[in-house]
């Protein structure tokens, strides 16, 4: 019977543990999630190392107010008059550019401004596009990489 009880205590115990420690409050991140406020599409990523950079941007903001009514959907509007900063390193501003009427820019550099003094096929480049809208900062990566 002693066995018996001891198990049973012990059963009980290791139960109420468990139950404790299972509620923990979470905690909160070191850096927020937070979605960006622009749809950023990018394109180019392979040139000619004689040839310069050139990447064109497209910058969207998405209107979800249709998108319970599949006849509506989400509907991408340009944003227009869009400040873009170009960096390399995450820290080396290498050009800006402004979103025209249509939420475009095109971002054209020689490979030399992007730090690559004689490019050599394969070799690659992070370009990172960044932005503030609606007081939300983004920040889009885009490789680019030598022909």
């Amino acid at each position: 019977m002693k066995k018996y009880i001891n198990k049973a205590s012990f059963i009980i115990a290791f139960t109420a543990l468990a139950y404790l420690t299972s509620c923990v409050e979470g905690v909160e991140l070191a850096t927020p999630n937070v979605a960006s406020p622009v749809l950023v599409l990018l394109e180019g990523t392979t040139f000619d190392a004689t040839a310069s950079v050139s990447v064109q941007g497209r910058f969207y903001e998405l209107d979800k107010t249709g998108i319970l009514d599949h006849n509506v959907g989400i509907d991408s509007i340009p944003v227009s008059g869009l400040q873009i900063r170009v960096f390399i390193n995450q820290t080396e501003e290498v050009g800006s550019a402004t979103t025209d009427n249509a939420g475009m820019i095109v971002f054209e550099q020689p490979w030399t401004s992007l730090g690559v003094a004689s490019p050599t096929s394969g070799r690659q480049i992070r370009l990172e596009f960044a932005g503030t809208h609606k007081n939300i900062a983004f920040r889009q990566y885009h490789n680019v990489r030598v022909r």
